[in-house]
């Protein structure tokens, strides 16, 4: 089975767990995408597999990501040993994506831009903002934060709430 065939069984079949995806995720944006991404790779290991199987697989996968709080949004591997692809089926939500990771690293060129588009966006932040990200990039905590630049917490929290806003306008294709 190729790939065009194995989307097609995909976009076939996840129909039919639509509704026990949303019953299990409720608004869970992130169990969400697990779901999806369980049954995909239940149809790449076998694409005749029973409803019964799948929905094994998303209960199984959705209980390991509550369990180690862990995701597609936050993978195990090393940055540079993964690669993403993504495609944007028709026939659900486009947030969702499909993803699949090989060991592949990304080329000197995509990694430069990458790096100059964060320089930029980096800059184009306050001086406040600025050294919220960095504190949250070496990670710490919020109360710490708090502490180094001493100001009151909720000041602290409308600045970190504006930073998101932010990034998505930045990032915005």
């Amino acid at each position: 089975m190729n790939i065009r065939e194995l989307q097609q069984c995909y976009e076939n079949r996840i129909k039919d767990f639509k509704g026990f995806i949303y019953k299990q995720t409720r608004d869970d944006d992130d169990l969400r995408q697990e779901a999806h991404l369980e049954v995909w790779r239940g149809l790449l290991k076998d694409p005749d597999a029973t409803d019964g199987f799948l929905m094994n697989r998303i209960r199984w996968r959705m209980r390991d990501v509550w369990k180690s709080s862990t995701s597609v949004d936050k993978p195990h591997k090393k940055r540079e040993d993964i690669t993403i692809l993504r495609f944007y089926p028709q026939d659900f939500e486009n947030e969702i994506f499909v993803e699949f990771f090989e060991n592949h690293k990304e080329p000197l060129d995509e990694q430069v831009i990458a790096r100059i588009d964060m320089e930029r966006f980096f800059q184009s932040l306050d001086d406040m903002e600025q050294k919220i990200v960095v504190y949250k990039l070496v990670g710490r905590h919020d109360r710490d934060i708090v502490c180094e630049l001493k100001m009151p917490f909720k000041s602290y929290l409308r600045v970190k709430r504006a930073i998101r806003p932010k990034i998505k306008e930045f990032f915005a294709v």
